[in-house]
């Protein structure tokens, strides 16, 4: 549920827009503020679980997340719709860090815990697969606040499994609840998390976005140092000394970029430049999500069998494939892009399950909790990252080519900068983190210009490039680390990271 609603809602925002008349930086925030909150949160939900019971705060999720929802639905204007978006965000926080939490406390077998994480990763991956095609379903057909008001439904009957046949887990030692950690914590991770939605809109050289980044950076060094001085820290700082832990961190981080990030970019230009409907770009994601539904329950035997070094280097491998295939190859040719996009979900079924794994397995099962916001935060921060960075790269990029591609057609100067203008803006390739859907398609004076449509198509090609790149370095840099740090056996114990130097 809470990964469907990262996407679902995006598909719907012409029809919210029409409905409020509500300006493009509104609708932005319609997205961005499920993915601040979810962001800022996620520790919070962590400790709270261990604290008070993960079963406890995964139901108290859910309501949080189901009431947002009917608040969400019943939103009497664009403010209202905002706010309760991000209540959805910090329901889906707490109901990520605790679902993730509950799995790893239930298996105290590391072989059994590799199956279930990797089971759980690929039921994220279909909330993602689905969420742009039953989006535009029910928009279509029942209206945009059917997306939200069916979500009670899921939450209902959640809970009531939960009730049945989930046991309580928490961390039995006596801890305090650190609030100025968690403050310090919110705080950073907020700042960081608005300047990486905002840069590509507002420009990532603009005061606003370097004091975010700057505050941030402050922020986030208070709380590292105040972390070390706590007698009862929210986040023990001293795991990441541990240097495979890290590495299986960074893949994580890696992952999430660089598939998030051209999912953005290939959901934009299948629906806003070739003009696929939501329900045709959907079925053509299928073949990115797929391997990954397919892939994480097997990467959770194969780890448990034969540790987690070889399907972790195996899916950063499939990573490097699938960025180098977009940063060489031709996006207009349809079997390229879907080969690519296969890689790529190879990767996110394979890397993510198993580092995912090493991560939850190198902390003792009372920290569950601790470990899954961590893990939690990196998805949230390379998600985002990916999204924004890599979308900003995008439009720069389509700024700086399609004023030469349109020369020879546009002679005049003023008329050739409107028509990049629309044709960046409207594509919406700097649009805020989430915003996977259609978007604004190209206007009919642009579209129906076959020589302006192909020198925007060409500009896409060359901007498809340029990102995929800078995910091709990303994802060859992981599977540098990986290589270097990963174990040539099974996964560490809880032991062996606690003695393992730094």
């Amino acid at each position: 549920m809470i990964f469907l609603d990262a996407m679902i809602v995006n598909v719907a925002i012409p029809d919210i827009q029409r409905q409020f008349g509500a300006d493009e930086s509104d609708m932005q925030w319609v997205v961005a503020a499920y993915s601040l909150t979810m962001a800022m949160f996620i520790m919070s939900g962590a400790v709270f679980g261990d604290h008070y019971g993960r079963r406890l705060g995964y139901i108290v999720g859910i309501v949080v997340f189901c009431l947002a929802s009917v608040a969400c639905g019943l939103a009497p204007n664009i403010a209202a719709l905002i706010v309760a978006r991000g209540f959805q965000g910090i329901g889906a926080a707490i109901v990520n860090v605790a679902s993730l939490a509950l799995v790893s406390a239930a298996f105290t077998d590391p072989q059994a815990k590799a199956r279930a994480i990797g089971i759980w990763t690929g039921i994220a991956a279909i909330g993602l697969a689905i969420g742009p095609t039953l989006g535009g379903v029910l928009t279509e057909h029942v209206g945009w606040r059917s997306i939200f008001l069916f979500n009670p439904l899921i939450g209902i009957a959640a809970i009531v499994l939960t009730l049945r046949f989930v046991g309580e887990s928490r961390d039995p030692a006596s801890r305090s609840f650190d609030v100025p950690g968690q403050l310090l914590f919110i705080g950073g991770i907020g700042l960081l998390t608005y300047a990486l939605i905002q840069g590509g809109h507002d420009g990532w050289l603009s005061p606003v976005i370097l004091g975010s980044f700057a505050a941030a950076a402050l922020v986030l060094v208070l709380f590292v140092r105040y972390e070390l001085r706590a007698s009862d820290p929210m986040m023990d700082i001293r795991v990441f000394k541990n240097r495979v832990y890290d590495a299986a961190i960074y893949a994580v981080f890696a992952t999430m970029f660089c598939v998030y990030g051209a999912l953005f970019i290939i959901t934009q230009y299948f629906q806003n430049v070739r003009s696929y409907s939501p329900e045709q770009t959907g079925l053509l994601l299928l073949a990115m999500t797929i391997p990954t539904i397919i892939l994480s329950p097997l990467t959770g035997r194969v780890v448990a069998a034969r540790g987690a070094r070889t399907p972790t280097l195996i899916g950063l491998g499939c990573l490097v494939i699938g960025t180098g295939i977009f940063a060489v190859s031709n996006a207009q040719l349809l079997w390229v892009t879907l080969a690519a996009l296969a890689f790529l979900g190879a990767a996110g079924g394979t890397s993510v399950a198993a580092a995912t794994s090493v991560a939850m397995g190198s902390l003792p099962p009372e920290r569950s909790g601790m470990a899954s916001g961590i893990l939690s935060s990196q998805r949230a921060i390379g998600s985002t990252a990916g999204f924004a960075i890599m979308g900003s790269v995008l439009a720069a990029t389509i700024s700086v080519v399609l004023p030469g591609n349109l020369e020879s057609r546009m002679p005049d100067p003023a008329q050739r900068d409107q028509v990049v203008a629309r044709v960046v803006e409207d594509a919406n390739p700097h649009a805020v983190a989430a915003l996977i859907g259609p978007g604004k398609p190209l206007p009919q004076n642009i579209a129906e210009d076959d020589a302006v449509l192909k020198a925007a198509d060409d500009a896409f090609i060359t901007g498809i490039r340029v990102a995929m790149l800078l995910g091709f370095l990303v994802s060859l840099s992981s599977l540098a680390v990986g290589w270097w740090l990963f174990p040539r056996r099974g996964a560490p114990t809880v032991e062996e990271v606690a003695l393992e130097p730094g």
